[in-house]
């Protein structure tokens, strides 16, 4: 939605996007929402310019079970092409599945932190909205996508349209990324 926003308060195409599977058939949200896709995932030929220069993968409950050879190949192949390569909540599970976290800096939902470090400790994972680290990007789930969309909108065409973009989303404020994923206590206990 902020790229879509961006689109239009930049009065051109500025980002485009496509919804990729592993198999072009719709996936399932954790919230019972089929998400129609576009297109499958596809190899790629050496020396072949690939369609698109980033990759945000999307996942929910259960994504520390996950386990797909095909696609974690397919993750890994594209990586070493330069694609930028992103995660939502527990998209950073599939990520450091596939070996892409190691060594980077990271951030996963709050509920799965504990379990994320001590499953991969040689990812560098944090409890921040969102962390970007060089070609990663990752997001620790709810409206902190918004918020590190609105970061990399800001990075690529300026805090002015980033500001307009926020103001759409009816925020009051950009959060950066070392802000709390949690609410203070005195907030949570009312």
């Amino acid at each position: 939605e902020p790229l879509r926003i961006a689109n239009r308060m930049a009065g051109r195409k500025l980002y485009a996007w496509r919804i990729v599977s592993k198999d072009g058939k719709p996936v399932r949200a954790s919230c019972g929402v089929a998400v129609i896709a576009d297109a499958r995932i596809t190899p790629f030929a050496n020396g072949a310019r690939l369609p698109f220069s980033s990759v945000l993968v999307c996942s929910g409950i259960g994504a520390e079970h996950y386990e797909d050879r095909e696609v974690f190949s397919w993750l890994r192949s594209i990586a070493r092409k330069g694609v930028d390569i992103g995660a939502i909540c527990t998209g950073s599970h599939i990520l450091a599945r596939a070996g892409l976290l190691a060594g980077y800096r990271c951030t996963i939902h709050w509920e799965n932190l504990s379990g994320f470090a001590e499953a991969f400790p040689d990812v560098d994972v944090a409890a921040h909205l969102f962390a970007i680290d060089r070609n990663r990007f990752t997001c620790s789930g709810g409206t902190a996508g918004l918020d590190m969309m609105l970061h990399l909108i800001s990075q690529q065409h300026g805090e002015e349209l980033a500001a307009k973009v926020s103001e759409q989303c009816l925020l009051d404020q950009i959060r950066r990324s070392h802000s709390s994923q949690r609410m203070p206590l005195n907030v949570r206990l009312g």
